[in-house]
Order: structure tokens, then sequence, then C-alpha cells
């Protein structure tokens, strides 16, 4: 196959080589923070919120409601529209407003890699209406007796203190690693000199136990636990509590050159979610209240690679997900009645979905001129809602074909994909949302890619229609409601490398979306956004320089949305400029850097609305404030 595999950090796009062939096209890694290395790069950028490092990756959106919760967007679509899987599991947030997201419960420098899928280009991982984000460990496989660890302190602006420390022992026959994190930060100051309501303190550890019996045979088992809290600048309560508990068991057996192998996995993901309004914020009001979501997937994947000859690639497999969620909450006169209701208060079921899939995806190579992929999956799709024991049964399809063309250093292609989507836990909880039916994107994908030497050029297009989108609107109470809506844009890169030490880098991406119904914009949509950077790097020495930045936006639907938030009306362009440097001395990197160089006060347009909390913070305006100008230095070492 001639395409590409694209590696970068997940921070910035800014760090790629040219590697084993993948689907070129569509197909984006990205080598996340090694926890066995200190390499100069990105990825050492001082941000643990996933969806602000996304940002720098052109086509790339946020939605920003405090210091954590934060959701990513790709081409303006987020939520279950952009799937996240976690090692090829599903772990879902359990607040009915979206106050934690999957990324809520991630950790960055816990996994090796994150796959970028653009578009309804792919089956293998479920409906993808905009694409999926897929956080993934590298299995481990040693060949004799080895011990390595990892060590990076961070410390900056605003009290931010990340710690992260990861140990690997074993040899031949298996191994065992341990990761453990810990990021904290108090309230961050926005460029006006007012403190927005967003400090956080997370933890986590994790236990990855792998057994090499064979030369052909895996078997890992893995343990994620996390906890933590969080302030919300934008709504009435914060997350007093955020506690993961996930278990992963994986096993691999390769069988023989036709029978590449086969992949089983089975996952258990649990989320406890405690939100108030009195722990981490003042409250005079003598209103307390006190909610605890609990949601809990359970599931499995089996998939079979097959290689019947030299030019034909087959991907056979199925998979199931039980996903429930409960509730309990409380109001009462006085803080320790509300713990106290609470505590003894029983978990309610709310609702119930399980999805069976099956599916079957392949690549046809026929010669080293073009290649054909394609691929079609099945997904039943059962939604139980308790309160009014009503169910519901949805049969999805989604299935995708695409045609790549080489041309000496250049890939065309061109790709048409269909992926439906079943309305999800916080569509369903509107009202009307029961009824809402599936919603169906069909999709154009195309572009070029051309890639020599220290030369890298990309332009992405896509044109969308989505029958049935579902849209939300916010009034006296939210109602879900389907309509029809028209999606088209893309993303212009290039890169230019001189001498090896000096890189030039530029990006452009803009997406228009409009209600084919009413002629009006589609709500919630990014505006136009592009980037700049230089960095010279030579001899262990580093040194960047980043400008960002977002355009006017002035279409928008007032009061119209998703299940992250709605249209506030118009947002003001900006731009930002970042700098960092440091020095690589064998084992040891240091790094030193500034964020928002040009002290910018701005919001991005997708960006919740903050609401007051005290006289001395977190000033009410029509969209929370992003960090000003911040320093930090970030140590990393390695043996």
């Amino acid at each position: 196959m001639r395409g590409i595999l694209l590696l970068c950090t997940i921070t910035f796009v800014y760090s790629d080589e040219l590697a084993k062939p993948v689907l070129r096209s569509t197909l984006y890694t990205k080598a996340l923070p090694s926890t066995n290395s200190a390499s100069l790069n990105r990825s050492e950028i001082p941000s643990n919120d996933i969806a602000k490092s996304l940002t720098y990756i052109p086509g790339f959106a946020m939605t920003r409601k405090g210091g954590g919760g934060s959701e990513v967007y790709y081409r303006s679509q987020g939520g279950s529209r952009l799937p996240i899987l976690l090692d090829g599991g599903m772990l879902n947030g359990g607040c009915g407003g979206r106050m934690d997201t999957t990324l809520t419960y991630l950790f960055s420098q816990n996994y090796d890699t994150l796959t970028i899928l653009k578009g309804p280009q792919d089956v293998r991982y479920g409906a993808l209406v905009a694409g999926g984000l897929l956080f993934d460990r590298q299995s481990v496989r040693l060949e004799s007796h080895t011990f390595k660890a990892n060590a990076n302190v961070l410390y900056g602006s605003f009290g931010h203190l990340d710690f992260n420390a990861s140990a690997l022992a074993g040899g031949k026959y298996g191994s065992l690693g341990v990761i453990v994190s810990d990021y904290s930060s108090k309230n961050y100051k926005a460029a006006n000199g007012k403190y927005v309501h967003s400090a956080y303190d997370r933890q986590s550890v994790s236990v990855i136990g792998t057994l090499t019996p064979t030369q052909n045979t895996l078997l890992e088992l893995s343990t994620d636990v996390s906890r933590g809290e969080a302030a919300y600048a934008d709504r009435g309560m914060d997350g007093r509590s955020f506690d993961r508990m996930s278990f992963m068991l994986k096993f691999q057996q390769r069988f023989s050159p036709k029978i590449p192998l086969l992949d089983i996995r089975a996952w258990h993901n649990s989320i406890d979610h405690i939100m108030d309004n009195f722990t981490l914020r003042p409250n005079d009001t003598q209103n307390f209240s006190i909610n605890n979501p609990k949601r809990t997937n359970t599931g499995g994947k089996i998939e079979l690679t097959l290689r019947p000859n030299e030019w034909l690639k087959l991907y056979v497999g199925s998979v199931y997900n039980h996903d429930i969620h409960h509730l309990r909450q409380s109001s009462a006169n006085n803080t320790p009645n509300a713990d106290e209701m609470l505590a003894h208060s029983p978990f309610t079921p709310n609702f119930r979905f399980q999805n069976i899939g099956v599916f079957t995806q392949g690549e046809v190579l026929g010669d080293s001129h073009y290649g054909v992929f394609f691929g079609l999956r099945y997904d039943a799709l059962q939604t139980l809602r308790f309160s009014t024991n009503t169910s519901r049964w949805d049969h999805l399809l989604s299935g995708f074909g695409r045609y790549e063309y080489y041309v000496g250093d250049t890939t065309f292609f061109v790709g048409v994909g269909v992926a439906q989507r079943g309305a999800d836990f916080w569509e369903r909880t509107k009202i009307g949302g029961m009824n809402l039916a599936p919603e169906t994107n069909t999709q154009l994908d195309f572009g070029a890619i051309y890639e020599y030497g220290d030369v890298r050029i990309s332009a992405l297009g896509f044109y969308s229609v989505v029958w049935d989108y579902i849209l939300l609107h916010y009034g006296a109470s939210t109602s879900a409601f389907n309509t029809d809506a028209m999606l088209l844009g893309g993303e212009l890169e290039a890169r230019y490398t001189f001498f090896d030490t000096l890189a030039v880098y530029g990006s452009i991406s803009y997406t228009y979306a409009q209600q084919l119904k009413t002629h009006t914009p589609l709500p919630q949509i990014a505006p136009l956004t592009a980037q700049l950077g230089v960095s010279l790097q030579k001899n262990g020495w580093l040194a960047r320089l980043d400008l960002y930045s977002n355009a006017a936006q002035h279409r928008y639907a007032l009061d119209y949305g998703n299940v992250v938030g709605k249209d506030l009306g118009a947002s003001a362009g900006f731009y930002t400029l970042s700098l960092y440097g440091g020095y690589q001395y064998k084992r040891v990197s240091l790094l030193l850097g500034v964020e928002n160089l040009t002290n910018t006060f701005y919001a991005y347009h997708l960006s919740r609305n903050s609401v007051a909390i005290n006289a001395f913070d977190n000033p009410v305006n029509t969209r929370v404030y992003e960090p000003g100008r911040n320093f930090w230095l970030k140590v990393q070492t390695h043996f």
C-alpha cells in the first residue's frame, strides 16, 4: 500500500515522519507523550486538557466549560458524532448536562497513540458520523529482561502542577507496567485580570500486566483507576467527584500469513460522578443540591484479520456493548442534610442502551498506482427508558468506499461514506427524545497529499448531507427534534523544513453548515481557523513560535444547538502567540514556555456561557474566556 502514517504529538501536529503504510488519506496516528523517552517536541506542552490540545490540529475545535470537562469537535461535530474509544473500549460520561465526558476521565500520558479517523471512512469502530478518536496502548513484547522508568513534572502559572511517572519491568514471557499521574491547577486568570472558576485536581493509576508465552500469543489485563474534582464556570454546580474504574482484557493470536491476527477484547468501564453547588463554590442561598449519576459500559469485540493473497486484506468482526445509567439526587436546606440524604438514597436506573454490531472492512491493492478501500456495518441498538418503561429498536447501517490513486509522491483520493447513528443518552433525555429518528450522514471526501523530502502539502475536502440531523432548542425547557443539514469544508496544511533544522508550518480549516429545511445556519459551527509555526532544532536545542487565530463568526442560530451547548450569538475573531524552547541532554530534557504571549482576551465561538459565582471571580459574560498569558517549566527524565 502506498499510504502514509503521519506521526506527531497529540498536542500539536508539528512532528511528523514517514512510517509504515496505512490508509494515507483518512487515517492519522499521533504518538502521545512517550513514557520511555525524553525527546524535545510539542508533546511537552503544558495542557492535560486534551480538547485544548487538539485545537492545534486543523479541523478541530473545542467547548470551554472551566478547567475540566472540555468538549472536542472535528469539523464542528462532536459528542456521539465523534466517538472516543479507549484501547477499543467504550466509556461515557454520566452528567445529563455533560459536565463529564470521556475526556474528563482520560489521562493522555497513560496511552501511547491517538488515531484520528476523518469522516465516515471506517466501520471497524462504530458509526463515524464525523470521524473518531482512538486512544490506544501498544502491547509490550520484550526480547530480554528489561526495566524502564520515566518521570516528568511541570509547574506553571495559576498553581498548575502536573506529575507523571511510569515503570515497566519484564522479560521474554511477560511484563508489568505501572503509570501514575497527578494533575492539578488553581483558578486561571483571563487576560482581563479576572479569575475564571476552573480549579481542578485529578489523579490516576494504571496497571498493565502482559503475558507472551509464545511469539504468536499475547494476553493482557489492564486496570485504570482515577479520581478527581473540578470547578465549572458555566453552570450552577461543580464536579466534586469524578471516579473511574476500568478493566480491559486483551487476547491476540497470530496463526499464519493468511490469518495474521485474531484480536479479542473485553471491557468494563464504570464512572461514579458527584456534583453539587456548595463544595467548590460559595453558597449563601440555603438551597443546597447534590446529584450522583453512575454509568457502566460492559462489552467486547472480536476481530479476525484475513490476508487471502498479496492484494487483498479483510477485517471481519462483531462488537457488543451494554450501557446503563443510574441516578440519585437530593436537595435540602443545609449542607449536612444534602449529603446525608444522598447517602441514604438508592440509585434509580435511568436509561439502558444495548448495541450489537457486525462489520467487514477490506483493502484491495491492485498495483503500486492505486488502492480501493471498502466496508459495511450493521448495528442493532435497543434503548430503554426506565421512568416510562418505553423501549425502541434502531437498525443502523454504515458503509464506505474509497479510491486512492498514486502518482509519484502524490496521493489523490475520493471516497463516499454513509454513517447511521441512533440518538444518545443526552438527546433521549430531552423533550421528544424518545421519538428521535436515527440521523444518516452521507458524505463525499476528497483530496490530495504530496510528500517529498522536506516538503509536505495536504488538501482535504468534504461535502455532507445529514438526513434527520438531531437538533436541540434551548428554551424554558430543552427539546430535541430531527431536521436535515448540509455541511462542507476542509483543511489545507503545508510544511517545509530547511537544512534539517528550520521548519515552517501553516494550515487553514473551515466548515460551512446550513439547515436544509429552513435555509438558516446550522448552530454550533466553529469559524475559519488558521495557524502558522516556525521552529528551530539543532544539537539538542529547540525553539518554536506559534500563531493561532480564529476568524469572527457571524453565522449562528440563537438558542439552538446540540447536547453540549447552544449558539449565544456572534463571536469576535482573535489570534494568540505562544513561544517555547528547551534543551535535551542525554536522558534529561528541560522545556520553558509561555502560552498566549500576547495576553489576548478571547473565547472560542463554541464555548459555554459563564454564570455569576461571586463578586471576585467568574464575571458573567457570553462565553467562558480562555487563560491569559501564562508561563510553564517542564523537566523530564528516563532510564
